[in-house]
This record gives C-alpha cells, structure tokens and sequence, in this order.
C-alpha cells in the first residue's frame, strides 16, 4: 500500500472524521417477525429475540391484530366494553413478547392493525375486516391496548391504508376514500391512546406502501403521495410524532427511479417529507417537522422468488445503500427495519426478504452484512470514504479499516478507532492511491464485514 504523503496529524483527521452533516445520529435498528415472534410459541419468540440481540437491535415491532385479540362474532358481543381490556380474550402472546423483548433491554414498538372484528364493519361477520372498518370502536380498541401495554414506548397505527388488502375501498368513481378513512381511524385512535395513557408516548401514522397502481379503483392500490394529498384535506390532527413508511424498492435495486413522482422508494426520502412539510406549512399538521420510521424494508431474494426477488448476491449492496446512504445520511429518518428473519417456506412467490431461508440456513453474505454493514465510496482516483456501523457494540466499539490491493493480504488502513455514534455508526475518509483497484473490508471486536470494492456513485 502506497498512500499518498500525509502526516500523521491529517491521517487521524481522516480516519476520524464525524458523520456527514444531516446524518440521523441514533437512528434505530428496528426488527420485526411477527411469525416467529408472535406466532410460533415461547422457545422460538425467545431464540428469536436472543438472536437479533447478538446483531445489534433496538427495537422490536410487532402488529397487534385487532381482529386477534378482540371477541370475534357477528355482532359486537351484548355489554362489552371496548375500552376495557380485560374483555379481550387475546393479549397473551404480546403480554410474552412484550416482557421477553423488555428483559433484553429492546424497546418495543406496536402498531394497532387490521383485521377488525367481524362486528367492526358495516358487513356483519366481515372476514376481512378491512371494508369501511368503524373509527370509534378502533379508538376504543386503542385505548384497550394502551392501558394493557404500559411497556410499549411506540405506537404506530394501521398497516398498509394504501393497500386495498388492509384498507377498502381505496377508491370509488375516480375518488380516494381509502385517505378519509384512514384518517377518522387516526383521529379515533390518537384520542383513544390518551385516553389510555399513552398521550405521552411516539405516536406515528402511515405505515404505506412505496408504489401504486396507475388506474384508480375499489381494489388498486393509492400512491404514497396521492394518498397523503387526500389524507391531508381532511380536518387538521395533532398529536401525530412521526411517519411510518415501508419504502421498499423494486428488484433492481435503490437506485432504480419509482415508476412516477407519486411513487417514493428509499431513495426518495423528500418527496415524503416535502409532502409532509407542506401540509404542515398549510397548518394540516400540528407541531414540529415530522420524522420518518423506516418501519418495515428489507429485499426479496432470488433464490427462492424469481419473480420479484433480488439477485441474491447484489443484496449486501442493495442493503448498505439504503442504510448507510439514504438513511443515515437524513438526519429525519429515525430507523431502519428489517423484516423478516426467515423467509416464507413453501411457495417460493410468497414473502421472501429473510436474513434466512425458510429451512433455517442464513443467506450467508445477507446475514453478515446486516450485521457489520459496508460502504466504501470512491471520492476520487486516490480517495475513500468508508461508512459502515458496528450495530452489535455501537458506542465505545474499536473499528479498524482495512484494505489490499489486487495481490497480497489486508492491510490496515490508518489505526483502529473508537465509535462515538450512540448506534455504531462512523464515516471515515481516506487518501489511498489507486482506489478503485483495491477491495475494502472492516472489523469490530471479533467480527469482520463482508469484502467490498468502492462504489463510484455519489461522488
């Protein structure tokens, strides 16, 4: 290795350099498995939690099925009451995961979700419980919820509104209905989470979907844009924390340009906050600038999903650039989620963005690479920045850089280092000749990244 004249002082200048202005300093590593920890019993939900403890998570999300653990019928059961929530028959398994996840020390996060009960929509004993689902009795379940989990410290409401899986009608004669009445759900529930006692706690709202449908009907999915515009014509709301979103890409990858300005994947973290700037600025929202919660990403793989699967082997880079890039660089994203552990087993077309395979086999360079992700960016024919985050110590971790180039072994590049960044993460520079030939890697503790070459992108 042949660096370019420097002195000692401005190498350690280099290697230290602090995050790029407008980073998310403690931007949260959020997890979420709802079949492995909600559904699969108390041996799997703890292994489970054990597991994502080791790779440096924060926080746990989970949904909180309405339909789950409300009485089911036809017809709301004769005296019960909605705010009480020792008539709900079903809170066991989030009583678990809620005390399991808290022992290990992550913070919880829930987000109150569709089905409602069957005698929760005009449709008496509705199985989907997602058409015209009533707004007081959502309210009531919120309140039910935060009185029975004081130990929740986020709230998150719905799933999906934009979808018409969770959320119909989406549209009727040309017309969003699906904004208005996600927004009376909203409403009802923020009202409701006070009333429980959670007035105090991050409440957010969205949870959508990155990409819509182009045409306009019952059953075709709203853009993420087209639906806030509608969202926000109704009445103004206050209470409201931040903005939930699933910004999930295509295939091909982050970089890839949505499908039409109204669609917004990963890479196009502003237009969501400039839509939800403008409605603040138009007094639609109240209170302070709005967050983003990445609250559920990942990338589908191929292997197993031919379809809408990624080349598995372009994943760790897909992954390291919606984190290390898009996210950490935008000081208003407050997480980064993956979801799931492990992949769907059977057909290969359902849900397949685990850290493993549906017979438990990580997907060896995936795994590695959420748990020490890289970045190294080529500044210029002899200069490096290198991102990464030590996720599993975070502050106080001893990171070392290192490099070789196209023969020989690694090599350190400038001395080890101590993370300042509450959540592991650093951005160091260097002046290294012949950059774009050599292959990068870093170590915290025991624990290496994945080996990359720099990227020549976002120079």
């Amino acid at each position: 290795m042949r660096l370019i004249t420097l002195t000692t002082a401005v190498l350690i200048a280099l290697a230290l350099l602090p995050a790029a202005a407008g980073a998310s300093a403690r931007e949260y590593a959020l997890f979420q498995d709802d079949k492995l920890l909600v559904e699969s019993g108390d041996a799997q939900r703890t292994a489970t939690l054990d597991e994502v403890r080791d790779l440096g998570v924060d926080m746990i999300k989970a949904q909180l099925n309405w339909a789950v653990v409300a009485p089911g019928g036809k017809r709301k059961p004769s005296g019960f009451d909605a705010t009480d929530p020792a008539e709900y028959p079903g809170w066991g398994r989030y009583d678990a995961l809620v005390a399991d996840a808290r022992a290990r020390g992550f913070t919880v996060m829930f987000a109150l979700a569709p089905p409602a009960p069957g005698w929760a929509t005009p449709t008496p004993g509705d199985r989907m419980g997602v058409n015209r689902p009533s707004a007081r009795e959502f309210g009531r379940f919120a309140e039910a919820a935060a009185k029975r989990f004081p130990g929740v410290s986020v709230w998150t409401l719905w799933n999906e509104p934009n979808h018409p899986g969770h959320l119909y009608p989406q549209s009727v004669n040309g017309r969003p209905v699906a904004p208005r009445l996600y927004h009376d759900l909203v409403r009802a529930a923020l009202e409701g989470l006070k009333r429980g006692g959670a007035g105090g706690k991050p409440t957010l709202f969205g949870e959508l979907l990155p990409i819509g449908k182009s045409s306009s009907g019952p059953k075709r999915n709203l853009k993420p844009l087209a639906f806030l515009r509608s969202f926000f014509r109704e009445p103004p709301l206050s209470g409201l924390d931040g903005f939930a979103y699933h910004p999930y890409t295509r295939p091909s990858g982050p970089l890839v340009r949505e499908p039409s300005p109204d669609d917004a994947t990963i890479r196009s973290y502003g237009r969501v906050l400039r839509a939800l700037d403008s409605a603040r600025a138009r007094g639609r929202i109240n209170g302070p600038k709005l967050p983003i919660w990445n609250t559920e990403f990942g990338f589908q793989t191929n292997p197993p999903d031919p379809g809408f699967g990624a080349p598995i082997g372009r994943v760790p880079l897909f992954w390291s650039l919606s984190e290390l890039w898009f996210s950490y660089s935008n000081r208003r994203v407050k997480s980064i989620s993956q979801y799931t552990m492990t992949d769907t087993p059977g057909d290969p077309s359902l849900w397949q963005s685990g850290l493993r395979f549906a017979d438990g086999r990580p997907k060896a360079d995936i795994y590695a690479n959420y748990r020490l992700p890289i970045l190294v960016r080529q500044l210029g024919p002899g200069a490096v920045e290198v991102r990464g985050d030590a996720r599993p110590g975070g502050a106080g971790s001893t990171v070392q850089i290192f490099q070789r180039g196209r023969k020989g072994p690694f090599k350190p590049l400038g001395g080890p280092f101590q993370v300042r960044n509450v959540r592991g993460y650093f951005v160091s520079r260097y002046r290294i000749s012949r950059a774009a030939e050599r292959t990068f890697r870093f170590t915290a503790g025991s624990q290496s990244s994945l080996d990359v070459k720099p990227v020549t992108i976002f120079r």
